[in-house]
C-alpha cells in the first residue's frame, strides 16, 4: 500500500466518524422531541435509552481514539524493510558467495602457515555474513508483516464503522416518528455496543499479532548474541599465532611464500 492509499484510508475513517457524529445528533434531537409527546412510561423508557446510548457512544469514540492517535505508518515499514534487504541483506548475500576458498585466489599464490590460518578463518566469517543476511531477512519480513497487520486493523475497523453507520442512520430515521423513537434509541444502543465489541476485538487481535512479531525479533536477537557466528559478540577473526606475522621474508617460519605454479 502506497502512502497516498493509506492517507485515503485514514481520510475515509475520519469522514465516517464525522457522519456518525452528525447522525447520532439527529437521533438524539428527534428522540428528545418525541419525549414531549409520549406518555410518562414511554417517555421514561426513552430517556433511559438515550442516557445509555450517550455513554456507549462516548466509549465508542474512546476506543476508536486509541487507534486514531496511533495509526501506524505502513508505507514507512514497507520502505524500511525493503531498505534492510537492498542495502544490507543483498550486499551481505553477495559477499557470502565470495568468502569461500574456491572464490578467493589468494591461497592459489601464497603458501605457508599464515596463508593456512587465513584460509581457515574464511568459513567462520562466511557464517557470520550469512547470519547478518538472515537477520536482515527477519527484519524485512517482520516489518512487512507489521505493516500489513496495521492495514488489516484499519480495514477491519473501517468495515465495522461503515456497518455501524448504516444501522445508526436507519435508527435515526425511525426516531423521526414519535412512536418509533423508543425502539430506535434502544436499537441504537445495541448497535453501538456491537461496534464497540468489534473495535476492541480487532485491537486485541492486532496486539496479539504484534506480540508474535516481537517474539520473532527477540529470538533473532538472542541468536545473534549466542556467540555462534559472532564469538563474544565480535566479528570472527583468526586466533592462530601464525596469523600474527604476515611478512614476506623476515627469516622465520611464518613467511608468506609465492607459489610458482610453473
Amino acid at each position: 500500500m502506497s502512502e497516498g492509499e493509506f492517507r485515503e484510508l485514514l481520510a475515509k475513517m475520519d469522514a465516517k466518524l464525522k457522519d456518525i457524529d452528525s447522525t447520532s445528533a439527529k437521533l438524539f434531537d428527534r428522540s428528545n422531541r418525541a419525549m414531549t409527546f409520549l406518555p410518562p412510561g414511554l417517555s421514561d423508557m426513552l430517556h433511559d435509552a438515550l442516557v445509555k446510548l450517550r455513554d456507549l457512544m462516548a466509549k465508542f469514540f474512546t476506543e476508536v481514539a486509541k487507534v486514531l492517535l496511533n495509526p501506524g505508518w505502513p508505507p514507512g515499514l514497507f520502505s524500511t524493510g525493503s531498505e534492510w534487504t537492498s542495502s544490507v541483506g543483498g550486499p551481505m548475500s553477495s559477499l557470502s558467495t565470495k568468502l569461500s576458498p574456491d572464490q578467493l585466489r589468494v591461497d592459489n599464490f601464497w603458501k605457508g602457515p599464515a596463508a593456512d590460518a587465513y584460509a581457515k578463518i574464511l568459513p567462520t566469517q562466511q557464517k557470520a555474513v550469512e547470519a547478518i543476511k538472515q537477520a536482515t531477512d527477519i527484519i524485512d519480513t517482520n516489518l512487512t508483516k507489521a505493516a500489513w497487520g496495521i492495514i488489516a486493523l484499519w480495514l477491519g475497523i473501517i468495515a465495522a464503522v461503515v456497518a455501524y453507520l448504516l444501522e445508526l442512520s436507519a435508527e435515526a430515521a425511525a426516531a423521526a416518528t414519535v412512536v418509533g423513537a423508543p425502539p430506535a434509541a434502544a436499537a441504537a444502543g445495541v448497535s453501538t455496543a456491537k461496534v464497540i465489541g468489534l473495535v476492541v476485538g480487532l485491537i486485541v487481535v492486532f496486539a496479539t499479532y504484534v506480540g508474535l512479531l516481537v517474539d520473532s525479533m527477540t529470538t533473532m536477537r538472542q541468536t545473534l548474541h549466542a556467540n555462534g557466528p559472532f564469538p563474544d559478540g565480535n566479528w570472527p577473526k583468526s586466533t592462530a599465532s601464525e596469523f600474527n606475522d604476515g611478512s614476506l621474508s623476515d627469516g622465520d617460519n611464518t613467511d608468506w611464500r609465492y607459489d610458482n605454479h610453473d
